[in-house]
């Protein structure tokens, strides 16, 4: 037989096993796929609805924090909405009364800002003279190399628009009013909303794994809250402790912007240091002074983030900086800066859900730190 006619002889056809070990890849890579889809959908969705969701999310967090003093409140044979109600007024009252006692020297400080803008300008530009000397010296080369183009190049700063604040201020008025109500509805119903979604569960291991959900969600996130609070709270009041013993105007003023900006981590702490810094330079005559409020600020929240707030929390709240960090940079980009206080009670019920959610439970080991 002439050997150029051989057939040459079929590949043998693929086995069973074969078959269902490349459908399982390709239904892995489909779930991916769709997994990432449903994520941009998702970011998409948040970012294009904030004004519909931020304060539904607002009003959800509010009533886990109040929740477990209301149920006490509740256990004492108040009626439920009494109870709702009550708190509701407490916590108003308080937001009311801490703006009250600060307002007077908020106002005074802003209409002084651009006068502590001029006296720490100088300051500024003798500290940041190296940096100034090394980028005319670039220039300079730049220059002697032809760079023709850069030469005639000019900067133009273009002002921002001013707010229309008669135009924002019935849609603010209108975003509180829905978190108020949201949030004493949600403390009203929440119990019975949750017996409804139980209810739609069809199988009593489903309706088990969504009560361990919830209530972890009701605990870690309260906890996280209360303790956060707490903490930020006598960070605040060290702040402005210290503060008035170093000689700043208005302590309580940026004890209590200390306090708030301690609720987001990171970025809160870095904005404060900066802030108190421009203080210091416009307010005290040398160096070594100005920059005192800053490192003592920063030293009183290396004690409370290191040492106070982890033996409190313990491992309910272990989260990877590096994921909060990212967190914050998503959420901070969709919402501003309610997306940054949000956003690490939003990782926190991720981290919670993943870890219960077979399927998801790779993602809560990244989130771990």
């Amino acid at each position: 037989m002439d050997p150029i006619s051989e057939r040459v002889p079929d590949a043998a056809p693929p086995t069973l096993g074969e078959l269902r070990r490349a459908q399982v890849t390709l239904n892995a890579r489909i779930h991916r796929l769709l997994g990432i889809l449903v994520a941009g959908g998702v970011l998409y969705t948040c970012y294009f609805a904030a004004e519909l969701i931020l304060p539904i999310l607002l009003a959800a967090f509010f009533a886990l924090l109040l929740n477990p003093l209301m149920r006490r409140l509740a256990q004492r044979w108040l009626p439920r909405w009494l109870a709702a109600l009550v708190m509701i007024t407490l916590f108003l009252g308080l937001i009311g009364g801490i703006a009250n006692a600060l307002y007077p020297a908020a106002a005074e400080w802003v209409g002084r800002a651009p006068t502590v803008l001029r006296e720490a300008t100088p300051r500024l530009k003798a500290l940041t003279r190296p940096f100034q000397e090394a980028s005319k010296v670039t220039a300079s080369l730049g220059e002697i190399g032809g760079d023709e183009e850069a030469r005639r190049s000019r900067v133009v700063l273009q002002a921002p628009p001013r707010a229309n604040l008669l135009a924002a201020t019935p849609r603010a008025l209108a975003g509180v009013l829905a978190v108020v109500l949201l949030t004493y509805f949600f403390l009203l119903y929440g119990d019975t909303l949750l017996r409804r979604i139980l209810m739609l569960r069809p199988t009593w291991s489903a309706k088990r794994l969504t009560v361990d959900i919830v209530r972890s969600i009701q605990n870690d996130v309260s906890r996280y809250f209360l303790t956060v609070c707490c903490t930020s709270l006598g960070l605040g009041i060290a702040t402005a402790a210290l503060l008035w013993l170093i000689g700043v105007d208005t302590p309580l003023l940026w004890g209590a912007l200390a306090a708030l900006l301690n609720l987001t981590p990171y970025v809160g702490p870095l904005v404060m240091a900066a802030l108190l810094a421009l203080i210091g330079l416009a307010q005290f005559p040398t160096l070594g002074a100005a920059l005192l409020p800053a490192a003592g600020y920063l030293a009183l929240h290396t004690l409370e983030s290191q040492v106070f707030t982890p033996l409190v929390l313990g491992r309910t709240v272990n989260l990877n900086p590096l994921a909060i960090i990212v967190w914050l940079m998503i959420w901070g980009w969709l919402w501003g800066i309610l997306g940054l206080l949000l956003a690490v009670p939003m990782l926190v019920c991720f981290k919670i859900v993943c870890s219960r959610v077979e399927s998801l439970q790779d993602f809560a080991i990244l989130l771990e730190k």
